[in-house]
């Protein structure tokens, strides 16, 4: 009788866990005092120097990490940025339609291209060769400055708080103005 190939893997580690058990269950036993727990020694006291010590330790740490993300992030953005180019080779319309999909307009030595990128394959749509489109493309690339995208998150947001303290007054304080300027009233 043949035992099937699941049951085989099962029984498998089934014995494998049963061997480990009792190996470490014999070790205990064999190992007395050596492995025994021992309360770990307390320091008479602690120091303002050892203190201090530490602190500074941790302020360092801080600002080599808060560094670290800083060059870091500047070194991807240069690298990111690169991406958009300059002069004649640069991305000039960018129309995402999903996840990792986009039809972009691109310049490169003077020629306007259609693509279509995905993460796997980029697809040249067409060319654009009529003067008129050519020269708005133009224009459009050279008199718009896009705003960052940092920017336009947090114009959203900012937005979104002013619109928020305005519906919850209490929650952010106007409340207590309020009040106080209705009890100054009443005065």
């Amino acid at each position: 009788m043949k035992i099937p190939r699941t049951w085989q893997i099962f029984l498998f580690f089934a014995c494998l866990i049963m061997i480990v058990n009792l190996s470490s269950a014999y070790a205990a036993g064999q190992a007395g005092e050596y492995l025994a727990y021992q309360e770990p020694p307390q320091p008479a006291g602690t120091s303002w120097l050892s203190t201090l010590s530490y602190l500074v330790t941790l302020v360092l740490t801080f600002a080599l990490v808060i560094g670290l993300a800083y060059f870091t992030s500047r070194f991807l953005g240069q690298k990111m940025g690169r991406f958009t180019g300059t002069g004649d080779h640069r991305i000039v319309v960018n129309l995402p339609l999903g996840p990792n999909r986009a039809v972009q307009i691109v310049e490169i030595a003077g020629k306007f291209l259609v693509l279509g990128v995905t993460d796997h394959n980029i697809t040249l749509l067409q060319e654009i060769t009529d003067p008129l489109q050519v020269e708005r493309l133009r224009e459009a690339a050279e008199s718009a400055t896009p705003p960052t995208q940092f920017d336009a998150v947090f114009q959203r947001h900012l937005a979104s708080l002013q619109q928020m303290s305005n519906k919850f007054p209490g929650v952010f304080g106007h409340a207590s103005r309020n009040d106080n300027e209705n009890e100054r009233e009443k005065r």
